[in-house]
């Protein structure tokens, strides 16, 4: 059995190289011919075998040669229309390769730019969130801290008081009478303080300070003479200070701005030094002995109806409804200033409004009985000193709290011997 061979398929950059071969196998084909044709004569004169052979191999043998020269042709020809395609397709293929893969490139580039950007956004994020974690961290441990040192300090006062509250348990352990009473002076004493600052008033804490007198009586310790002596200089002190009574002075006040209603204002009336000029003229007239005498008196008479006066203040006009009304609520006001200024205690304000007040009621009203005594009265409160001088009784508070540490400090000390 003989298999045939085909032909390979030709490459595209082996072009010229199979042309040629295929020029060379034609032209010896057609130089063996005659050869052949020569040798065919000589073979037939062979044996049957060999004839029938050679025939049964004619055929088999002729086909590829006489096939070969077509077959070289063909492909040869067929190359040369179908490489020129090839190319363009490989061609495209490759622009169309590249294209995609650049694409392809580009887009993992943009889509890395995006990650990377939202990655950097992410971290800083992050790194924010932990800054902000950062500063609260540290204003916690802040107020911890200060937390920490206000409950040591808080423990530190409780050990205070504790020691204090001890100390006075083991005080009111080891304390006489003597103590107890000398504590109720202490407090007396204190109380006198305040009262004196609090009413500006030398009564309450002169019969205070009295009465812890009386208690030293009822002690009798001769350790507590010095203590005595301070609190009789406190005394002595306020039974001297002059008292001032704001509250005589404020209602009185208030019943002369009561009395303004009643008192008139003035009117207008006759100079009185010419009114007087005029009776004692009139009883002292005669009448005339004659003609000249009368012409004489006459003349004077007719020269007094026209006088000529010098004013150096200008003239007022009388006032009418509305400025009466204005005055007595300028008199209203200026006494309720002078109470306000006696109970601040501001003497130059309480003298000057009860001047003023004054000064209105000598130029507006009538002078009669009943506004000379409101002027008499305002006179004598504007004089009146309303500052309270307070005397300092603190010698005596001082005094008794000496002793009762001296006291204290002795008994603490005995309690620690036991």
């Amino acid at each position: 059995m003989v298999t045939e061979k085909k032909p390979a398929t030709p490459v595209a950059s082996d072009k010229s190289g199979s042309a040629k071969a295929s020029s060379s196998a034609a032209d010896k084909s057609s130089s063996v011919k005659p050869s052949t044709k020569s040798k065919a004569t000589e073979a037939s004169s062979n044996s049957a075998p060999r004839n029938k052979a050679s025939e049964n191999k004619a055929p088999i043998n002729k086909a590829p040669n006489n096939t070969a020269p077509n077959n070289t042709a063909l492909d040869t020809k067929t190359p040369r229309k179908s490489v020129p395609w090839f190319k363009t397709i490989l061609l495209l293929l490759l622009v169309a390769a590249l294209a995609g893969s650049s694409w392809f490139g580009w887009m993992q580039w943009q889509q890395r730019a995006v990650l990377a950007e939202s990655l950097q956004a992410r971290l800083t994020a992050f790194e924010g969130q932990i800054e902000r974690q950062q500063q609260v961290t540290v204003r916690a441990g802040q107020q911890q801290s200060k937390a920490i040192k206000t409950l040591q300090d808080q423990v530190y006062s409780l050990r205070l008081l504790t020691n204090r509250q001890a100390e006075q348990i083991l005080t009111l352990g080891t304390a006489t009478r003597g103590d107890w009473l000398l504590a109720e002076a202490a407090y007396l004493v204190r109380l006198a303080n305040q009262r004196l600052q609090v009413e500006r008033s030398v009564d309450n804490p002169l019969a205070i300070l009295e009465s812890v007198d009386g208690i030293f009586v009822q002690i009798n310790d001769p350790e507590l003479l010095a203590v005595r002596n301070a609190l009789a200089v406190d005394i002595a002190a306020l039974r001297m200070v002059e008292k001032v009574d704001p509250e005589g002075i404020y209602l009185e006040l208030q019943a002369i701005s009561a009395a303004l209603e009643t008192l008139s204002i003035l009117e207008p009336h006759a100079d009185p030094e010419a009114v007087q000029l005029a009776q004692a003229g009139q009883d002292s007239e005669q009448p005339p002995s004659s003609l000249a005498e009368t012409l004489q008196r006459f003349s004077d008479n007719f020269g007094n109806l026209i006088v000529l006066q010098r004013r150096q203040q200008p003239i007022e006009p009388l006032l009418n409804g509305a400025e009466q009304t204005m005055v007595r609520q300028n008199l209203y006001l200026l006494l309720e200033q002078a109470q306000s200024a006696l109970l601040r205690e501001e003497q130059r304000i309480y003298s000057s409004s009860l001047t003023k007040a004054e000064a209105l009621l000598r130029r507006y009203f009538q002078l009669n009985s009943e506004s000379e005594a409101s002027i008499v009265r305002l006179q004598i409160l504007a004089e009146r000193s309303v500052n309270q001088t307070l005397p300092d009784i603190s010698g005596s508070q001082n005094a008794i709290q000496t002793a009762l540490n001296l006291r204290n400090s002795s008994a603490t000390d005995e309690g620690a011997e036991q």
